[in-house]
């Protein structure tokens, strides 16, 4: 019989889109009604491998793809939220959650589409933006896998009376590792490893894919599936690039153990079922729950070994927001307090800073001054992420003293970055000290300890003022800073006098007014602070 190539292509490439359209549409809706409960279970609850592993699985489950699990939890391990061990725990655990789309696919399909898109479409119109509309949204996502399947079926099913293409792909059962590759290099093209069990079960529901060979393509399917992690760790912390390398890891070794397991596995999952989409479900669920269950006893050994095979160093701070959030904008008072402590890590750098530079001056730790210039890169972007999220804030949404929280937030992120700008300053001039060998005199850095300790104390003074909306500490603040100028005078007066008398060499005598005059600075910005706490209240 001959065959029609161009509606085949035509019928699996359009069921395929409608699928991957249908699961998009499924994922969207529910990451928007339960993706911030998702990011919460996350956070909270994976102390213990075990326990991180169910709250993968439910996680994922939840969420319909394992991918954008991964991706929210190599953000959390980014933020330092979660540890490594963590992380790989919650991530076998994702492994068994993905199979669950494979499990609702495998129903029958054509028979339920019509009715679940004509509801989901109803609810989606009737009721947006509420809860009720993304239940409608996600049940449209749900007919559209269906829909989707159907046409691939009937698209595919013109090839089961091809003998050439019966036969290749008959191959692949009895070349197991040409299937694992095929299975792995078309997942990672459409970097969804849903999509390519949906039309392996298509291929299998079509009769053109023997069981052994659908095992094959599925467990490639899951070595493919990791290029995403892979991707969307790239930029990002050690720990979260190490767990990305664990996910292949696990991937990879689990999958090679199977291979000569293949046709003595497929000989097991065909007694489970008479139905071969059934059967192609039930292979891909086992071999998750068997590679989860024999890698969750060994999650240190392989955090390990993750850790020796990825190189790198951890930055001193991270330079990505960890508390802004689209979805807190639908709330303006919540995104406000996001924002308050997106700006207190800020300002937590900069303490960093302050002290980076005492000590690599008084000292003459030249590491310390180089994570000051390695920090102030993250200051300077959370800057400008911070004041983006800040004017994206509705302020005809808040109250009357919210409002004047978001103005004064607006300013203490100028005057907190511009105290970063000032620490760098110094570093430099300190750097100069250090490599030229500029010497200062014991009553120089007696002077110089004094004035650092001071600006510090005044500057965070500003900010505990600033965090708890005090006005006694913002008004002890201004009076730090009466005597911060007054200890710069001093101190100018007894460097020249020391100059003169010479106790200091000249050629360090600028590089000295220079850091006094940038310490001083760092007490005016902390003025404005607390001026802005005073006008907060």
């Amino acid at each position: 019989m001959e065959i029609d190539l161009l509606a085949v292509i035509l019928g699996a490439v359009g069921g395929l889109s409608l699928f991957l359209y249908g699961l998009r549409v499924l994922s969207s809706a529910l990451k928007r009604a339960v993706g911030e409960q998702v990011r919460a279970l996350l956070e909270r609850l994976t102390s213990r491998a075990y326990r991180g592993a169910l709250v993968g699985m439910v996680a994922t489950g939840l969420l319909q793809s394992s991918s954008i699990a991964m991706v929210v939890l190599i953000g959390l391990l980014n933020a330092g939220v979660l540890s490594l061990r963590q992380g790989i725990g919650v991530m076998l655990g994702a492994e068994i959650g993905t199979s669950v789309t494979a499990q609702i696919i495998a129903f029958r399909v054509g028979d339920y589409y019509l009715p679940i898109i004509a509801v989901g479409f109803a609810l989606a119109e009737l009721f947006r933006g509420r809860r009720a509309g993304d239940v409608g949204r996600a049940l449209l996502g749900f007919g559209l896998l269906f829909l989707g399947m159907s046409v691939m079926s009937s698209g595919l099913r013109g090839l089961a009376h091809s003998p050439a293409v019966i036969g290749l792909l008959e191959s692949l059962g009895s070349n197991v590792v040409l299937g694992v590759v095929v299975g792995a290099a078309v997942t990672a093209v459409i970097q969804s490893s849903s999509a390519v069990t949906a039309l392996v079960i298509a291929m299998g529901s079509s009769g053109i894919l023997t069981l052994p060979a659908a095992i094959a393509l599925i467990l490639g399917a899951n070595i493919g599936t990791t290029v995403t992690a892979q991707i969307a760790s790239l930029g990002m912390s050690l720990s979260a690039r190490q767990l990305a390398r664990a996910q292949l890891l696990v991937n990879v070794i689990g999958v090679a153990v199977f291979i000569p397991l293949v046709p003595w596995y497929a000989g097991v999952v065909a007694s489970t079922s008479s139905l071969l989409a059934r059967q192609i479900a039930n292979a891909h669920t086992f071999f998750n729950v068997a590679s989860t269950l024999a890698f969750l006893p060994l999650v240190d050994a392989l955090a390990w070994f993750v850790r020796r095979i990825t190189w790198g160093r951890e930055p001193v701070v991270e330079a990505r927001p960890q508390h802004l959030a689209e979805a807190f904008l639908a709330a303006p008072a919540v995104a406000l307090s996001q924002a308050r402590h997106e700006i207190e890590r800020m300002s937590d750098m900069t303490c960093l800073m302050i002290e980076g530079c005492r000590r690599g001056l008084l000292e003459r730790d030249e590491a310390s001054l180089g994570e000051v210039l390695e920090i102030e890169s993250a200051v300077d972007t959370l800057k400008e992420e911070i004041e983006a999220y800040l004017e994206r804030i509705p302020a005809d949404s808040l109250s009357a003293r919210e409002e004047r929280r978001l103005h004064v937030l607006r300013h203490a992120t100028g005057d907190i970055e511009r105290v970063g700008d000032q620490a760098v300053n110094i570093a430099e001039r300190g750097e100069r000290v250090l490599r030229e060998g500029y010497p200062f005199s014991d009553e120089a850095s007696a002077d110089l300890a004094e004035m650092f300790a001071k600006a510090a104390a005044l500057y965070r003074t500003a900010l505990a003022a600033l965090r708890a909306e005090d006005r006694e500490g913002a008004q002890h603040a201004l009076h730090l800073e009466a005597e911060v100028d007054h200890f710069e005078k001093r101190f100018k007066e007894r460097h020249l006098r020391r100059l003169d008398e010479g106790i200091c060499q000249p050629r360090a005598a600028t590089l000295f007014l220079e850091i006094l005059h940038n310490l001083e600075r760092i007490g005016d910005h902390a003025v404005n602070l607390a001026g802005d706490v005073l006008y907060a209240l």
